[in-house]
């Protein structure tokens, strides 16, 4: 009898635990059917999905897709800022290169490099970089690990288990799962989704990695006013001295550990005879990169091949350059390259 009390006892809890677990089963079942993430096997195409994704993931996938049709040699690296900086456009002073963009939101210096490493095992040809760099990027040693940030296993090197599990449990954190359910369940955009959801269509292209930014045809249409609507993403009050027309610089950034992670890269370039360009991005708050940052860029890479657009200029100025103060548009990128390249 005890024994059978005993069996009984311990069916109960089974039953009852298998019952609390069925939240977690279904929620699993959901992850595994719709990888919100796309990250669980390869896709054709990754602008598709109503997720915002890992951007350095998704254009490593997307490079690695298209490089046996497409003989890519030709490599803008950097932030998001890259989005103002289009592939056709840039072909245009390459010599019949062919670009794709291999960016990552908020990038390092660690990422950059570990991607550059990454092609040069693959046995890709590199034959053009174009590096957009600003003080963040250019302050960053490390590689970041959050599963918005993590390379992808044949970049970084760790394993798919440890890749897969980063992004096993972002999808159970409140902050993901909410705001993913209730579009999932309504198709409905809502202002608490924002760095979850992505509230626009297609905002790549499927093969170069170009941006296809929904602002431009808000400015198409709006026209003069769209800088009146978004005023308040230009503003900052907290700073009495925001773009007052006067010099200030940033502190320095460059130290041993960003220096040489600085002269890996141009190891590889050496390696490849790569045609090398840096940009440091026009920011809107108009402060200068750090000289000395500039002078150790310069004794990297060659004076020739740097351009400093930070700071009071003219391109600084015009706020129709910007989408918003982090961001510059394609328009200005577009400036940026003939006055790179324009003397060539």
């Amino acid at each position: 009898m005890k024994k059978n009390s005993e069996q009984s006892a311990a069916l109960r809890f089974a039953m009852k635990l298998f019952i609390l677990l069925i939240p977690f089963i279904a929620l699993l079942a959901v992850y595994f059917l719709n990888d919100p993430f796309m990250v669980l096997k390869r896709y054709e195409r990754y602008d598709k999905s109503p997720v915002l994704l890992n951007e350095g993931y998704a254009g490593w996938q997307m490079y690695m897709n298209n490089r046996d049709s497409i003989t890519f040699d030709s490599f803008i690296m950097g932030n998001s800022c890259t989005m103002a900086y289009q592939c056709h456009e840039w072909e245009k002073y390459l010599d019949g290169g062919r670009a794709v963009r291999l960016f990552g939101n908020d990038e390092s210096l660690a990422a950059i490099c570990r991607k550059l490493q990454a092609l040069d095992e693959n046995g890709a040809e590199i034959k053009n970089l174009l590096l957009i760099l600003d003080k963040e990027s250019l302050s960053k040693d490390q590689i970041q690990n959050s599963y918005n940030y993590v390379l992808p296993p044949a970049v970084s090197g760790m394993s798919n288990f440890s890749f897969q599990e980063k992004f096993c449990q972002a999808f159970f954190f409140p902050g993901f799962l909410f705001p993913y359910l209730d579009y999932k369940m309504f198709h409905q955009y809502r202002p608490y989704m924002k760095g979850v959801i992505n509230p626009y269509d297609a905002i790549k292209d499927p093969v170069t990695n170009d941006a296809i930014n929904p602002r431009e045809k808000m400015i198409q249409d709006e026209g003069e006013q769209y800088w009146e609507t978004h005023k308040k993403e230009f503003q900052k009050t907290s700073d009495s001295n925001y773009r007052n027309g006067k010099y200030r610089e940033d502190a320095q950034v460059l130290w041993e550990a960003q220096t040489a992670l600085l002269q890996k890269i141009e190891c590889i370039c050496q390696l490849h005879k790569t045609s090398v360009k840096v940009i440091i991005s026009p920011n809107y708050n108009q402060i200068n990169i750090n000289p000395a940052d500039i002078e150790i860029l310069k004794n990297i890479f060659e004076e020739k091949n740097v351009f400093d657009f930070s700071g009071v200029n003219e391109y600084t100025n015009d706020i129709h350059n910007y989408y918003e103060k982090g961001h510059y548009r394609p328009i200005l990128g577009a400036q940026l390259l003939q006055k790179v390249y324009g003397g060539q």
